[in-house]
């Protein structure tokens, strides 16, 4: 009896938890094309060792065309501690966009944030130097 209780009490504890269920932010929803620019960042400084960017470069190795005419403009930046790129959205943006299911699982593991940004860019895409694999840290969005 005393032992049945006790299974039964370490039962309940463990399932007495907080489910975990992952959740879509609405900034991340509203910025697929950045993310799908991002990853293409991030593959472009894997394959070429942080060698400058460009833009139609990236779009042609979007083989869906999903941010064809997204975009205006990017700079990259080297920071201490990260790699900053920002971007500038073109006026024919269409942000409508289909992911995979892996894209999707990034699309919740990526630290988004929202705030004001000085100047003329309308984001921000932080990545790790190349020892830690340019992975995306964060991607900042301009307020609206």
């Amino acid at each position: 009896m005393q032992r049945t209780f006790t299974i039964l009490t370490f039962f309940l504890l463990g399932c007495g938890g907080t489910s975990k269920t992952t959740t879509t932010s609405l900034i991340a929803e509203k910025n697929k094309d950045v993310l799908i620019l991002s990853s293409l960042i991030r593959d472009h400084l894997r394959r070429t060792k942080e060698r400058d960017l460009n833009l139609n470069e990236l779009v042609q190795n979007d083989s869906l065309r999903r941010i064809s005419n997204n975009f205006e403009s990017i700079e990259l930046k080297y920071r201490g501690g990260y790699i900053s790129v920002y971007y500038k959205f073109s006026r024919s943006r269409n942000n409508k966009i289909e992911l995979t299911g892996k894209e999707r699982e990034m699309l919740n593991r990526t630290g988004w944030a929202s705030r004001d940004l000085a100047g003329q860019y309308d984001g921000e895409i932080r990545l790790n130097y190349g020892e830690r694999f340019y992975n995306i840290k964060k991607i900042t969005v301009k307020k609206e």
